[in-house]
């Protein structure tokens, strides 16, 4: 960064709450939610801003100056030669035409990561467009990503309009998500390629909106999980499914039959995802179905290096096998939505991240306790929205939480799950309050 970042990004900032304030003024006699339209974006770019400041000053550089590196290196072959450029960038260049590309850069991504280098591929016209400054890129990625996460918020208020101030706290405003999941990272394409996915998949699928959009959103958000981070593609299949399923129990009017079938939602759901999932075969590398449980524990036992400075945790050795996934698969899981706590904070970054996970803790307990454990279950599956979130939350949970060892890369991996997470849980205090409610009218 450089007096340059000073002098251009307020001029993008400017323009990016000038458009945003025509979009609220537009919308906002739809729904009161659009009042949190600009402190929503707001928060996503002064979290995008916050993390390259950190990143720069705090790390001395990191994931996102490798990711703005290797865009300004391929903005810089795109002026020097259009022929070389085409080919690394929509070709299949080879690792050792590396050489295209690596000028003054300390250090680029190559077709030897290639999600990673696909990331920088994704910020190539961002970071040009912002004329190669850090910061003014910084907040076109945030404002852009901002779009899908505003329209995932819109959904569930559509679901539980009471909700909407509750809903703002659970998606737009959650500390964890605004810092990691806005800026020049993968975990903000990532994260809003999901939003992207859950908001067609609902309209095409759930709501029978044959669209052309809705239809492309699924696609599109399809394609990027699947170039980006595929385990969230596998996440989010087996959700997608109980999600619809769910969805044709509910409308059944036979009380009977609904309590019959309901158990069997999530036991389909599951099946028919991972079959779906072994189905893709072997077109996602290291991520098909039969090489995964060993990826998950290769990647797990390296992050629990002693080079990770005493900031990793241990969910325990098992074997990369599907029995031996269930076996650790509660410590997955708790690590994932949970960690790390107070006990685990050895800098202030992890305080914040504790600080946050303590609140969940408690709020889950707190709604455990209410709904005396098992109740808990039986509110969750009465609406398919929460059924999908919780659901996803859980699968996603796992996957990160089996093949995370290190806090400093679990607070950033597992953004994805936690606005369903917390949604969840707010729509389940509210069905809880509400037939609570309810009862006493008739008392």
């Amino acid at each position: 960064m450089d007096i340059f970042d000073a002098l251009i990004s307020p001029f993008y900032l400017i323009l990016v709450l000038f458009l945003a304030y025509k979009y609220k003024a537009k919308h906002q006699h739809e729904s009161e939610a659009y009042k949190y339209f600009i402190p929503g974006l707001i928060a996503k770019i002064f979290g995008a801003i916050g993390l390259g400041l950190v990143y720069f000053f705090y790390y001395d550089g990191g994931d996102t100056t490798n990711y703005y590196d290797t865009a300004t290196a391929l903005i810089d072959l795109f002026l020097r030669n259009k022929s070389d450029f085409m080919h690394v960038y929509f070709g299949t260049p080879f690792y050792s035409e590396l050489f295209m590309i690596k000028g003054e850069r300390d250090f680029i991504y190559w077709v030897n990561d290639p999600y990673a280098f696909f990331v920088s591929k994704c910020f190539f016209p961002i970071v040009f467009l912002a004329a190669k400054s850090y910061m003014a890129s910084a907040i076109l990625v945030a404002s852009l990503c901002y779009i899908t996460v505003w329209k995932l918020y819109l959904l569930f208020v559509r679901e539980f309009p009471a909700l909407f101030k509750e809903f703002a706290f659970s998606i737009l405003f959650v500390p964890s998500v605004t810092f990691w999941g806005s800026g020049i990272m993968k975990d903000s394409l990532s994260f809003s390629a999901t939003c992207l996915y859950v908001y067609g998949f609902y309209w095409f699928i759930i709501n029978k909106r044959y669209t052309i959009m809705n239809a492309t959103s699924i696609l599109l958000a399809a394609f990027l999980l699947i170039s980006i981070k595929p385990y969230i593609f596998f996440a989010l299949l087996p959700g997608s499914v109980v999600w619809y399923v769910a969805l044709k129990v509910v409308n059944i009017k036979n009380g009977l039959i609904k309590i019959l079938l309901a158990p069997a939602i999530i036991s389909v759901g599951v099946l028919i995802g991972i079959t779906l999932i072994n189905n893709l075969g072997d077109s996602f590398g290291k991520y098909s179905i039969d090489k995964v449980f060993d990826t998950a524990r290769s990647a797990q036992q390296d992050l629990k290096r002693s080079a990770y400075m005493g900031n990793s945790f241990d969910i325990g050795d098992y074997e990369p096998t599907f029995t031996g996934l269930l076996s650790v698969s509660h410590k997955a899981i708790f690590a994932a939505l949970f960690r790390p706590t107070l006990l685990d904070v050895r800098n202030v970054i992890m305080l914040f991240s504790a600080l946050e996970n303590t609140f969940l803790i408690l709020f889950c307990l707190y709604l455990l306790v209410k709904l005396r454990f098992f109740r808990f279950f039986l509110v969750i599956r009465s609406h398919p929205l929460a059924l999908f979130s919780m659901i996803f939350a859980l699968f996603f949970a796992l996957s990160v939480g089996v093949s995370i060892s290190n806090f400093g890369t679990l607070v950033r991996l597992k953004i994805p799950c936690i606005p369903f997470f917390i949604s969840s849980l707010v729509i389940v205090n509210h069905l809880m309050v509400s037939k609570k409610n309810k009862l006493q009218e008739y008392t």
